[in-house]
């Protein structure tokens, strides 16, 4: 429905942040919807009190219909074998598993530049269990990634700010 011209929109703030809320804080969007209009989005702060220095390396969230209860769906655990900061830009494959990617983490020592991932929900009211798809080396891979879109050949792409062999960046393709 489109809007009158000279009429203004009108927001409506559906959830609001709390630190208090295990830390958790600075929502990176986009937001993406499932098939039951519940919302999901990411945040660059909070979840796991253990990782980077206190502040948390990120988690991904879910506001559910119809009254927008807050629910965390994974809390990155950086270093190795996790990334930190999730990059927002989520996508759903048909079975109801989100991608994404993180801007940092995954790599010797933790400082790599981040990782393609799939959370799966649970089967019998579990937890979402996380699959790294890719570890983004630092160069020439890339670094600060911006999420992934659904390609037409049933591949995942996306773009990264940084790194690649001019260091201005790179597109990137992550197939199975």
């Amino acid at each position: 429905m489109s809007q009158p011209q000279g009429q203004g929109w009108t927001e409506n703030v559906v959830y609001s942040f709390d630190q208090s809320n295990s830390y958790i804080s600075s929502p990176e969007g986009p937001v993406a919807f499932d098939s039951s209009g519940n919302l999901y989005s990411t945040t660059l702060a909070g979840g796991d009190q253990n990782c980077d220095g206190g502040f948390g390396c990120g988690v991904v969230f879910e506001l559910a219909t119809p009254d927008w209860t807050y629910s965390t769906l994974y809390e990155f655990q950086g270093g190795e074998t996790d990334g930190d900061e999730p990059a927002g830009y989520i996508v759903f494959d048909s079975q109801g598993n989100l991608y994404s990617t993180t801007e940092g983490g995954g790599s010797k020592g933790g400082y790599g530049s981040g990782v393609a991932f799939q959370l799966s929900p649970p089967s019998n009211g579990g937890n979402w269990s996380e699959t790294v798809l890719h570890h983004f080396p630092p160069s020439p891979d890339g670094g600060d990634n911006e999420g992934l879109t659904w390609g037409k050949w049933g591949d995942l792409y996306g773009v990264t700010l940084s790194e690649g062999t001019r260091h201005d960046g790179t597109v990137f393709e992550v197939s199975p």
